[in-house]
């Protein structure tokens, strides 16, 4: 398994003027964004679907997590794991109180399953070899 890089960055306190006092992290390390274009290309070298195949297949589940989300399911996506909505409200001292106007507002929320909690549980990680490089972030900034 590869080791995943870590940088270290230099972070003030949130909401302290000038910063407050500066702690150092470690930050994933990133490589660029896998697009859909080469998960697609991974999943037809993996199976007999063409691209076209692949690429209406994913795009058809891409759409369909969210219609099942908004009407309240746990979408359970297997080995990977489940969205689901969560929301926030206002208290009231009485149930009858509670209406549609109580709800604050709404966030999908992701679980991962057992599996992928295990498999994310056996990560390794290395300090990249230009740790340094990103010092200065700012308090709610993720270092690149």
């Amino acid at each position: 398994m590869n080791a995943i890089p870590y940088a270290i960055v230099r972070r003030g306190q949130p909401g302290v003027a000038g910063g407050g006092d500066q702690k150092y992290y470690a930050f994933v390390k990133r490589p660029a964004m896998i697009s859909l274009r080469e998960i697609i290309e991974d999943i037809t070298s993996m199976s007999t679907l063409t691209k076209g195949d692949a690429l209406n297949a994913v795009e058809n589940f891409l759409d369909l997590i969210p219609k099942y989300v908004r009407k309240g399911h746990i979408v359970n996506l297997g080995q990977l794991g489940t969205f689901r909505i969560n929301i926030s409200s206002n208290g009231h001292d009485q149930p009858e109180k509670v209406t549609m106007y109580s709800v604050r507002g709404a966030r999908v929320v992701f679980s991962p399953s057992a599996e992928m909690k295990m498999k994310l549980a056996e990560l390794k990680f290395t300090r990249a070899s230009d740790a340094f490089d990103n010092l200065d972030v700012g308090p709610n900034e993720e270092a690149a």
